[in-house]
């Protein structure tokens, strides 16, 4: 028997970049669901709060994703873009990019921009 995928939850790592600007690494992991959004509120918030934000959002540590996640991360994307930052989705295991590419969200998975590497989400996602 599998086990059960934990509660979701966020590490926030801020950072200066080189060009002097506010850079945060946020590693989510567990489930992302409708049950993860207390937990992503405060990087929400966070997000809410700068101004020129580059976010880079590790998912390698992310065990399940539902529409609500999807959702979450659309929102996470919105609120960076909004405030004139750039998002990037990094490490996302096979199993989590087949729920993004078969949910058609083809901005989180597709020919993306590069920030330093990671997936960026165009605006017209």
């Amino acid at each position: 028997m599998r086990p059960t995928p934990s509660h979701s939850t966020v590490t926030l790592n801020p950072f200066a970049t080189a060009q002097g600007g506010c850079e945060l690494r946020a590693v989510l992991s567990g489930r992302i669901d409708h049950a993860a959004l207390p937990g992503l509120t405060p990087l929400l918030r966070r997000v809410a709060e700068a101004r020129a934000l580059t976010l880079r959002v590790d998912l390698g540590r992310v065990e399940f994703l539902d529409s609500c996640g999807i959702g979450i991360l659309l929102a996470l994307r919105n609120a960076v873009l909004d405030c004139g930052g750039a998002i990037a989705f990094e490490n996302h295991p096979p199993r989590i990019r087949r729920v993004l590419e078969r949910s058609r969200i083809i901005a989180l998975t597709a020919s993306p921009h590069a920030v330093d590497g990671g997936l960026t989400l165009p605006a017209a996602a």
